[in-house]
């Protein structure tokens, strides 16, 4: 864990037990008090960082139970991370599935095809010796 990770974990851990040095106490729990008590400026703690996935998830939290709310991390970035990774490991089964069925498919079509051309070859070759059959259909 790198050093700004700890110093902001460290942060949102005295604004939960509300201990803050650089902020108010009693200050709402969220990205930028978290990044203000971490002694960093506001906006350092993004969404688009996806080292800082955890953090952004236990803020949340934070904010919820200080609030008095139930906090689902059913839909946290975490959850859906992991969710996306479930389905491209899915995604790739299927692929090889599909490509194993596919060259099966491709080579009946080649065989096919070579046993047309040899039939057809047969009966110009041998048109006088093969007798052909028409099937009544009923």
């Amino acid at each position: 864990m790198s050093k700004a990770l700890v110093n902001l974990n460290e942060a949102l851990n005295r604004l939960i037990v509300n201990t803050p040095i650089r902020v108010p106490k009693g200050s709402k729990i969220n990205n930028d008090t978290v990044a203000l008590e971490a002694g960093l400026k506001r906006g350092a703690v993004k969404r688009s960082r996806p080292e800082l996935a955890e953090l952004l998830d236990n803020i949340r939290e934070a904010e919820a139970k200080r609030l008095g709310k139930e906090y689902s991390k059913k839909n946290s970035k975490i959850v859906m991370q992991n969710e996306a990774l479930k389905l491209k490991q899915q995604l790739k089964e299927l692929q090889e599935k599909y490509d194993v069925q596919l060259s099966q498919i491709n080579s009946l079509i080649f065989e096919n095809h070579r046993l047309k051309r040899e039939n057809q070859f047969l009966n110009e070759e041998n048109d006088n010796k093969i007798i052909g059959f028409k099937i009544n259909k009923n």
